[in-house]
């Protein structure tokens, strides 16, 4: 039970990779204030993981500044403070360079950046209050490029240059790491893989990229996060951990 009585708030935490953590955290003692894009979607998630009293409901738009700042002050009201705040919530885009029109690009930008930044800045007061840390989810594609995929790519680079600026300007009052999963099982995911409308074999094809032979799953990168998140790495700060099976040891 590392985080008996930690207050957490998970961004974009409904379903995918987000659900997974909020389902870890909880296992682990720790209140939790849920995150989704409407009220709806935040309480089916809380459905699924038990209507416990110890989740709080979150909702709202992290793309949009008010949004993000309406979100943490939802949690903070509902925790009583914060402890660890998950920035999860994102969006997928395949497009090539003439494909990605500016509306496009503001949206991914908006969703995985801004939302990551803005996010942070209105969790700072009580984060330093509390000595607390800071989880971004960004990507293997943060890491290296891809092609087709140039604005997703940026967007999770940005994430991973914020999260080791953030780690130096905050120290030693809030730590800040990120996680950088490559394709994991999610719905985001077979959306955005599947080919001509086959998520399955959008799956495999991805999966034989991988020196590991599959894609990772959600609970895999929650335990990351968790690790993270947690006392065990209280000396880790700034880092960018993969999560991918391998596929960017060899560059």
């Amino acid at each position: 039970m590392r985080f008996e009585g930690k207050r957490v708030l998970i961004t974009g935490a409904s379903r995918g990779i987000g659900l997974a953590t909020a389902r870890a955290f909880l296992a682990e003692g720790a209140r939790v204030a849920v995150n989704g894009r409407s009220a709806g979607s935040v309480e089916t998630a809380m459905a699924t993981l038990g209507g416990s009293a110890n989740l709080i409901a979150a909702p709202g738009d992290i793309a949009l500044v008010p949004g993000c700042e309406t979100v943490v002050a939802t949690a903070l009201d509902g925790l009583g403070g914060l402890d660890i705040l998950v920035n999860n919530a994102g969006v997928f885009f395949r497009g090539c360079i003439e494909e990605t029109d500016e509306a496009e690009w503001d949206r991914v930008q908006n969703a995985n950046v801004k939302g990551v930044f803005f996010c942070s800045r209105a969790a700072l007061p009580a984060l330093r209050q509390s000595r607390g840390n800071i989880v971004n989810v960004a990507s293997e594609s943060g890491i290296r490029g891809y092609a087709g995929t140039s604005a997703y790519c940026t967007s999770k680079g940005a994430v991973v240059n914020m999260t080791r600026s953030m780690a130096m300007e905050l120290a030693p009052d809030i730590r800040v790491n990120s996680v950088c999963p490559g394709v994991i099982d999610t719905d985001m995911a077979r959306a955005g893989f599947a080919i001509d409308g086959d998520s399955e074999a959008g799956m495999r094809q991805q999966a034989a990229q991988y020196p590991v032979g599959r894609i990772g799953t959600a609970a895999e990168v929650a335990a990351a996060i968790l690790f993270l998140a947690s006392k065990d790495a209280g000396f880790i700060n700034g880092v960018a951990l993969p999560i991918e099976g391998g596929a960017t040891v060899g560059g």
